[in-house]
């Protein structure tokens, strides 16, 4: 338990909370690590014969991210896919927050930042983070999403549809009617929502067979109903809500999109994903009067008693970890360095 770390003489937690009601210096953060993949690893020639000397790897990578058993021609290879991990709280003091600069291949954003983080041991301890096998501990390279501007704060509602399904819908009245306001999407990178379960009428979660709490699909729509489509890529690998009365967050990429992309989420240190099985429509083209995103839903495999709070489109601000001080049970100190690209004005002219 977090509870039982010991945080040090300078209580990095305790402050943090405190300060959040006063400043909106101090962040909660997405951590990702990108997925490892495996390398490209020969021991024979072309025509099959053997080479001399050891294995020989070419030092590029291959598309998988999978484990691999060791053989003649293969490296040994652990299972390193993509780690997202909401929920880091740190507290954030700007030195450069954006810096324009003009290159030969077009305007760049660039800024850096100074993260506080609490003590690697406290991280290691909470949710998703101590029962994520793969994370050990944060590394150079590392991103680190923050909402840089929230661009739709929906309501936290839900509409039952059936008696099996559960469908949540944004800009609507619950019958299928707009309302709201018309969202531009080329400010729109990602989706995030807090979930929890308040009773669970149809028997315990089971992390083997059928869940009663799975996702069967995540639709983002635009005003002519193109979509984007997000489904679990196996019943195994489903998303879910997790245990009754706990908030879970997710917090996925609804940008630059393509088919098969696979979106991971953890809860409780397990890895599931959606994969993008339809991709209707670009968010660069919606301008927010004429073609604009209308509704997004999620479907769920059964009629479930559950409560969202703090559902955010929002623009994000990614940061990549350049350097680690740590103050061993006291606190971290991460520089940290942001390239966004073109500015908004750009991403909307070009997409």
């Amino acid at each position: 338990m977090v509870s039982a770390v010991n945080v040090g003489s300078v209580n990095m937690p305790k402050m943090l909370r405190h300060m959040r009601h006063r400043s909106s210096q101090v962040r909660d953060l997405t951590f990702v690590r990108e997925p490892i993949k495996q390398k490209d690893i020969k021991t024979t020639k072309v025509g099959g014969s053997d080479l001399t000397g050891p294995a020989v790897s070419f030092g590029y990578e291959k598309s998988s991210s999978d484990a691999v058993t060791a053989t003649d021609d293969v490296a040994y290879h652990a299972a390193s896919p993509e780690i997202v991990l909401p929920g880091l709280t740190v507290l954030q003091s700007p030195i450069v927050s954006r810096r324009g600069r003009l290159e030969k291949t077009g305007h760049r954003i660039s800024g850096a930042c100074t993260f506080y983080t609490p003590s690697l041991d406290y991280i290691q301890n909470l949710d998703n983070f101590g029962e994520t096998v793969a994370f050990g501990e944060l590394e150079s390279y590392d991103k680190l999403y923050d909402i840089e501007r929230i661009i739709y704060n929906a309501p936290d509602s839900a509409t039952n549809t059936s008696t099996n399904e559960k469908e949540w819908e944004l800009f609507t009245d619950g019958n299928g009617n707009y309302v709201g306001q018309e969202l531009a999407g080329y400010e729109i990178d990602r989706l995030q929502f807090k979930i929890k379960r308040t009773t669970d009428g149809n028997g315990t979660t089971t992390w083997n067979g059928i869940a009663t709490d799975k996702i069967t699909h995540l639709k983002i729509y635009d005003d002519s109903n193109n979509i984007i489509k997000l489904e679990p890529t196996s019943g195994t690998l489903a998303p879910r809500i997790g245990p009754n009365n706990t908030w879970n967050t997710f917090d996925i990429p609804i940008r630059d999109l393509t088919v098969n992309d696979k979106l991971s989420y953890y809860l409780n240190g397990n890895r599931l994903e959606f994969n993008v099985t339809g991709v209707g429509f670009d968010l660069d083209k919606m301008e927010g009067d004429t073609n604009t995103v209308k509704r997004i839903e999620i479907i769920f495999a059964n009629k479930l008693n559950i409560e969202f709070k703090d559902v955010y489109l929002y623009k994000e601000a990614e940061w990549r970890i350049e350097s680690i001080k740590d103050y061993r049970d006291e606190y971290m100190q991460i520089a940290a360095v942001r390239v966004r690209g073109d500015r908004s004005s750009r991403r909307r002219a070009y997409g």
